[in-house]
């Protein structure tokens, strides 16, 4: 129901004007321990909803840095729930920069920092591509239901 290291991230995150949203607390503690204070972890790879209003109410960029084998089209869905509401960016290993099940927090900081560079802004486009996703999945069901 909450966020780790929010409370002690807090001042960090309102300076920076950004949070990075982290599947593990140990990836809020990798960061911190490198000097970046903008990081949060919901303790798995599924906000609840009332992390979602915790994070809108911070009133703060949001990025989302899961870990490498968490599927685009999770990570997106994820994403929706904040489309319209703050700005939305996520973090996407299209480089190949991190092993098969790391977090961006891993990383060290100049890996770290390219990524977070070029995070991927979840915009108009990026939208449409999850409502397209969507759909696709809904007429699967239906042909496989009959």
């Amino acid at each position: 129901m909450n966020l780790y290291g929010l409370q002690e991230n807090y001042e960090g995150i309102q300076k920076a004007g950004d949070v990075c949203v982290y599947e593990s607390e140990k990836s809020v503690l990798k960061r911190h321990s490198r000097l970046d204070r903008t990081g949060v972890a919901v303790g798995s790879h599924n906000l609840s909803d009332e992390q979602v209003k915790i994070l809108v109410g911070i009133n703060v960029n949001i990025t989302l840095a899961y870990d490498k084998d968490i599927p685009l089209k999770h990570i997106r869905s994820e994403c929706e729930r904040f489309y319209g509401l703050r700005n939305i960016s996520y973090i996407y290993d299209k480089y190949d920069l991190l092993k098969e099940k790391d977090s961006p927090a891993d990383a060290p900081n100049k890996i770290y920092n390219y990524l977070f560079k070029h995070r991927i802004k979840y915009d108009e486009k990026e939208h449409r591509e999850y409502l397209k996703e969507v759909k696709e999945l809904e007429e699967r069901r239906k042909m496989i239901i009959g």
